[in-house]
This record gives structure tokens, sequence and C-alpha cells, in this order.
């Protein structure tokens, strides 16, 4: 029997197109086809928490491994095998600091997300990345377990912002949107994890990225591939570079590594 492989693939931009609000036909017969091959696994590693995975449910069946919010919840066959929420302390100083600065912020839980306040930046931000805007709630993290906050500011403002969280990890979106997570947190850390859970060995992972929360899983992974629609910070990583979404990049992508 052939050793056993595992596909990594980020969602927004790589396996989901925003722009259309779908995933490309191309992708959906890609992965039907790897999900028949009882050699390869296919797993997520995506930003997004698992409730915001509506928009890939039509091949939800074909993943059983969800790493999700960055490498801070995995789940495996519909059971939660990892967390790790930001330190209370950590979180209180953040939103201090956001308080000081009158910044839209907001925090994102395990079942639930929340804004302390909506205004165009925050809409624009979510609607780039086509997520539902989040209920107000700025005193959710009083009572919950927070795994990632949210701010919104002009682009050029966030290295004030990776310089004052220094001891945490600040990742850019699309748009005007920054991520505030726990250091070292990253899609590469639930990797690791997943690969040794597994018993797959290194060589045989795969990844498929196109932002700046891919660099880590790009660096790591040796058959890594940017998509062509992606950031220069994930291309400039990947082992591999493939073609737009727009352009049937994932399945050429497949193609190339032989997987297809």
């Amino acid at each position: 029997m052939m050793d056993k492989k595992i596909i990594f693939f980020d969602i927004d931009r790589t396996l989901y197109d925003p722009d259309f609000r779908k995933i490309p036909t191309s992708t959906i017969e890609a992965l039907k086809i790897l999900h028949q091959n009882e050699n390869i696994e296919i797993a997520i590693a995506t930003g997004r928490a698992f409730y915001m995975l509506h928009i890939i449910e039509e091949i939800k069946k074909y993943i059983n491994i969800f790493i999700t919010i960055n490498g801070q919840i995995i789940i495996k066959d519909g059971k939660t095998i990892y967390r790790n929420p930001i330190p209370k302390k950590k979180v209180l100083c953040v939103v201090k600091k956001f308080e000081e600065d009158s910044m839209k912020y907001g925090f994102l839980g395990e079942f639930d997300e929340t804004l302390n306040i909506v205004d165009d930046k925050g809409k624009k931000a979510f609607e780039l990345v086509n997520m539902k805007l989040p209920r107000i709630d700025p005193h959710f993290y009083l009572d919950n377990d927070i795994f990632q906050m949210w701010a919104f500011c002009e682009k050029k403002d966030h290295k004030y912002y990776k310089n004052i969280f220094y001891d945490m990890d600040v990742v850019s979106w699309l748009g005007d949107g920054f991520d505030v997570l726990s250091k070292g947190m990253s899609k590469e850390r639930g990797i690791r994890k997943i690969l040794e859970i597994e018993n797959i060995k290194l060589e045989n992972a795969y990844a498929f990225g196109d932002g700046d929360n891919d660099v880590e899983m790009l660096d790591f992974i040796p058959n890594s591939v940017a998509m062509g629609n992606g950031s220069e910070a994930a291309k400039k990583h990947a082992k591999y570079l493939t073609d737009d979404i727009k352009e049937d990049g994932l399945i050429k992508g497949l193609r190339r590594l032989g997987l297809l």
C-alpha cells in the first residue's frame, strides 16, 4: 500500500471565490476525485471558525479534518481534538488599547462572533471575504473564550499594531481588517499536530493557499502551492505557483503535483 498523503486547503480565494460567491466547478470535481483515492486525506486550514464554513457546504462531505481559526481549534471526524484560547489577561490588554484608540474591533469565539460597533469599514472588510456581519456585543469576551480578535483601520496603520502587540501575532486581511491572535499560532501549528496524529510524513503533505495567513503553512509544507491571485507574501513563500482561482488554478496545481 502506498504511503498516505494529505492536502491542506485554505478556503477564501483558494477553494472559494468570493467575487462570484461560489466554488469553481473544476475545484468541486477535483475534490471529488481526490476523495475517491483512499491514499489521500483532504483537510481544511483556514482562518475561519467552523461555524463560518457554510460557503463550502457542498464539499464538506469530502473533508473530515478542519484546522480552524488559524490553527487554534482542530476538528477531526466531527469532534474537537484541540483548542487554544487567548489568555484572558492578553484579551483585556488588547481591548484596553483598542478602546483608547477608539477602534472598531471584535471577537471570535468557538461558537459565535461579535463586534463592538458596526460601520462602513467593518462592513466592507467582511463583504470582501463574503462573511456574515457578526452581531454587536462589545462585552462578549467577559464570559467566553476568545480565540482571535479582529480590528479595522487603514492598512498603513497595521504595522503600528504589530509593534504594539509584539507578544502576539497581527495578521492583515484583504482590505482594512487585521487579526490578533496568540503568538506563534498559525495554520502550520495545526498542521504539525495533524501530521503527528495521522502519522503522515512531512514529504507527503501538500498545501494550497493565497493569503498572508498562509505564509507559515506554505513555508513549512515542502509541496506548497500559491494561487495566482495570492498575496506577494504567499507567492514568495510557496514552492510552486499556479493560476488564478478564476482560471482553474487549483485543479491545475493538483495536476502539476501529480495528485490528479
